[in-house]
């Protein structure tokens, strides 16, 4: 049986202190014998959003969990490959405060890579930052947060970046699905599972995430060995019964963790009126009728919003966005929804009215 804690952020202290107080307890209940050794911090640096938009895991969390490592002795690094083409992550770490929180210990994943075998159906290797593989222990800190390709972004949806700067677009155009992604996921995750997960629940995010949804506060920390058993936890918080998250079943049935033998210490409190996103069903029935509807739409541009950077377009794993002025997304559009996760404008959107639409001529 997997254990789970979910602590409190004491909302009535400062929250450096709150969160340093609750990482503690983390530590307390999951120990890890740290002294001497190489320990490898794994926050969420998706992209250059500052900590308030709730996209990336808090930098005072964070700073917590470096402090208590430094303390006892051991060998910190701090490092993520964020989404997109960044070669040098220190750049897109800066504004989200978690440059900072590394204590001076930052390090640019992309800097080494290694081919290693895959063991999928979808690709023989996968380009990963060697120090994931060097290191002798590994924290994996995600954030709560929502996501519109697999429902929601967490223990095991952040080991994606273990993967190296543009590969993972290549990964995406190998697995061109919300179950197929799902399974290379878990082909992934299961060649490096990280050591402890502690799951940053200071803000969380509903709606189409995991970068422009809305963030509402939750001043929680869920923390585990079993990334999969976390997420699950996360996934009840947010009203969803893991079972029906093809990402959290493969990775169950593949004995990479537990969705329902969990030991739970403390309370587990559905959050009331949390938005999953627009590209989310329940019901198997309803899910199918969502992929083939998913499958054919296409995310759109608020032309009020967007700059005309071009991120969407570079971003593209396969490269059908063109700008015009604004991005026009043409045929061999895979939906994927990198364009809109990518975007630092918010100004990709995912039409949910649309699919709601099709929703009630399949169940009318």
């Amino acid at each position: 049986m997997a254990r789970v804690l979910i602590t409190e952020v004491d909302p009535g202290r400062p929250l450096g202190l709150a969160a340093r107080a609750a990482v503690e307890q983390v530590f307390a209940l999951f120990p890890l014998a740290v002294e001497g050794r190489r320990v490898l911090v794994k926050p969420n640096i998706i992209g250059p959003f500052p900590p308030e938009a709730g996209a990336t895991t808090n930098p005072l969390v964070v700073g917590a969990v470096v402090d208590h490592l430094l303390e006892r002795g051991a060998d910190v690094v701090v490092g993520d490959n964020p989404g997109g083409l960044e070669v040098n992550s220190a750049h897109t770490a800066r504004p989200t405060g978690l440059l900072d929180a590394a204590r001076g210990r930052f390090l640019n994943l992309s800097r080494e890579v290694a081919e290693v075998p895959a063991g999928s159906r979808f690709t023989d290797s996968f380009p990963l930052s060697r120090e994931v593989l060097e290191a002798d222990l590994v924290v994996n800190m995600p954030c709560f947060k929502t996501h519109l390709l697999t429902t929601l972004t967490g223990c095991v949806k952040n080991c994606f970046g273990y993967v190296a700067g543009a590969a993972k677009a290549a990964l995406h155009l190998k697995a061109p699905s919300r179950n197929r992604f799902s399974e290379l996921l878990a082909d992934l995750y299961r060649i490096r599972p990280p050591d402890l997960h502690i799951l940053d629940g200071v803000l969380a995010m509903e709606g189409n995430g995991p970068t422009h949804g809305t963030t509402r506060p939750l001043g929680k920390i869920l923390a585990g060995y079993d990334g999969v058993a976390v997420d699950a936890v996360m996934a009840r918080m947010m009203g969803v019964d893991p079972a029906t998250l093809r990402l959290l079943s493969i990775a169950a049935e593949r004995g990479l963790g537990e969705v329902e033998a969990i030991d739970l210490v403390g309370r587990l409190e559905v959050i009331p009126g949390f938005r999953l996103p627009s590209t989310f069903r329940s019901s198997p029935l309803e899910m199918a009728a969502a992929l083939m509807t998913i499958s054919t739409t296409r995310p759109r541009v608020n032309p009020e919003r967007c700059t005309g950077c071009g991120e969407c377009a570079v971003n593209c794993p396969p490269r059908v966005i063109r700008l015009d002025p604004h991005p026009v997304v043409e045929d061999g559009c895979i939906s994927c929804f990198c364009c809109a996760e990518l975007c630092p404008e918010g100004a990709i959107v995912v039409p949910g009215d649309a699919i709601a639409g099709e929703f009630g001529k399949i169940f009318s």
